[in-house]
C-alpha cells in the first residue's frame, strides 16, 4: 500500500480497481510504478478524481496534506490527480533493408 504520509507522490500506469473492499465498501486502486505495483485506498475525493480515468492511463497523485471542510468540520486528505493516455508503442513496420548494419 502507498503511504502518502511518507511518500508525497506516486506515479505509474493505472492497472486495476477493486470495489467494495473492507467494512466501508471502499475502492482500492492499483498503479504499476517503477518500483512495482502499489495500491491505494480510495476516498470520496479520490473516487471522484479517478472517475473518467481509464485503465492503462498514466497517473500521478500528489498528496497535498490534510485540510478541513469548508464548514470547519472534520479533516480530509487532499490530493491532486493528473493523468494522460498511456504512450502507445510505435507500430510502424521495420524493413530489413532499413536497418543500418
Amino acid at each position: 500500500m502507498w503511504d502518502e504520509e511518507t511518500q508525497n507522490e506516486i506515479e505509474g500506469v493505472y492497472v486495476s480497481a477493486k470495489d467494495n473492499v473492507g467494512t466501508n465498501n471502499s475502492t482500492i486502486y492499483t498503479l504499476r510504478t517503477k518500483d512495482g505495483e502499489k495500491s491505494l485506498w480510495g476516498s470520496t475525493l479520490l473516487d471522484d478524481r479517478f472517475n473518467g480515468i481509464a485503465l492503462g492511463e498514466e497517473v500521478k497523485i500528489v498528496f497535498l496534506g490534510k485540510q478541513k471542510t469548508k464548514d470547519g468540520g472534520r479533516a480530509y486528505k487532499n490530493f491532486d490527480v493528473y493523468h494522460r493516455p498511456a504512450t502507445k508503442p510505435d507500430n510502424r513496420e521495420i524493413k530489413v533493408e532499413d536497418i543500418p548494419f
